[in-house]
């Protein structure tokens, strides 16, 4: 249920931003938002939007557009429990095979001659 919505999510966004990025900006979104449906409510319950330390490594991050007036933080998606970790790293992992995906269709679509000089 959560996949397919981030799914659906992935299909409408654009094509040349890295899947991991629009992954973050997805969960900003639900996050910073009240929840209105079944998966904003397990993703609030099971994930949880922190400012980032500047020595936080390892984890998904997101710094929404700066304004001109303003400098805006990063945030960190951070699971509650085992199985918000498990959630992360599915969801994690989906943006990565999403963007496999694409380079692999790419690749297919060359043809000898693309390799010319």
């Amino acid at each position: 249920m959560i996949l397919e919505a981030f799914a659906n999510y992935l299909k409408l966004s654009e094509p040349q931003v890295p899947a991991t990025s629009i992954l973050a900006r997805w969960l900003w979104e639900r996050l910073s938002a009240k929840p209105e449906g079944t998966v904003d409510r397990v993703l609030h319950h099971e994930i949880s939007l922190q400012k980032a330390p500047h020595t936080c490594k390892n984890s998904l991050k997101y710094q929404p557009v700066k304004s001109a007036e303003s400098e805006c933080p990063t945030f960190v998606f951070e699971a509650r429990s085992i199985s918000g970790q498990k959630l992360l790293n599915s969801l994690y992992h989906y943006a990565l095979s999403w963007d496999q995906q694409k380079f692999t269709r790419f690749v297919h679509n060359l043809k000898a001659s693309d390799f010319k000089m």
